[in-house]
């Protein structure tokens, strides 16, 4: 037990550097975490990853508050408005799609925007306007989808956001974080409230996970504001195809 509570801390840890850094939410650590470490099946993995989430959300957001990125609270209000509400029916989509297609979807996904991140990271220096390539609209129907499908795959939220802000909404890759970090904070709140309205009640295994988040959120906000802008979005576009991969293998059961 004392071995199982130490390795979901630290596996909280990597994902709260992970959030602050890259502003994702967790759900792709987390729920393989609590399927493969605490044996839960995947519908509770996905409910307990919200409440996690929600914390390490939180913590890099008041972590960036002293920071030098900037929360778009405009960009968040909006995307906010799309992904928050449609988050909603994600345990009905549960019912009557299987969870191969979501992530084979969302690997899709990731695969199309990683290239054109990493084209705006190496055409443009630091100090070059960000200019939106597809249109707010594209943008906030893309968001009711990422709503309505988080968590299912495990990568529902911020890896997918920040490619949203920055291609469609035009922000810099930093502040795209910033934001990206409010809409999960958002979304999390509706998709465990969501659980826990539909049954789910195991919370004594959270505690690690919650303390390793909080902590590596603000160790990761102050590496993603000592990082330039460049190397960083690059690395975020790795990440994105580190992660399509996983879920396609995961899906497929080639490994």
């Amino acid at each position: 037990m004392i071995w199982q509570l130490s390795v979901l801390a630290c596996l909280g840890v990597l994902d709260g550097v992970l959030s602050g850094m890259v502003g994702v939410g967790g759900g792709i650590i987390f729920v393989p975490a609590l399927i493969y470490v605490a044996g839960w099946n995947i519908e509770e993995a996905a409910a307990a990853s919200f409440v996690v989430i929600f914390f390490a959300a939180l913590s890099s957001i008041l972590r960036t508050t002293s920071g030098e990125s900037s929360v778009d609270w405009r960009a968040a209000a909006l995307l906010s408005a799309a992904i928050v509400p449609s988050s909603l029916i994600e345990v009905a989509i549960y019912r009557v799609v299987p969870g191969a297609v979501v992530k084979i979807a969302f690997a899709v996904l990731l695969l199309a925007l990683a290239y054109p991140i990493a084209a705006r990271g190496q055409e443009r220096s630091e100090h070059t306007p960000a200019q939106a390539k597809l249109h707010p609209a594209l943008v906030l129907l893309a968001g009711v989808g990422i709503g309505a499908l988080s968590g299912l795959a495990g990568a529902g939220g911020g890896v997918v956001i920040v490619p949203l802000l920055i291609l469609g909404l035009g922000l810099r890759l930093k502040a795209a974080v910033a934001t990206s970090l409010v809409v999960v904070l958002y979304t999390s709140v509706a998709g465990a409230a969501g659980y826990v309205a539909s049954g789910f009640h195991q919370f004594l295994v959270l505690p690690p996970l919650i303390v390793g988040a909080v902590l590596g959120a603000w160790f990761g906000v102050r590496l993603r504001d000592r990082t330039p802008d460049v190397p960083l979005q690059i690395g975020f576009t790795l990440f994105m195809v580190i992660v399509a991969s996983q879920l396609f293998i995961d899906a497929t059961n080639i490994l």
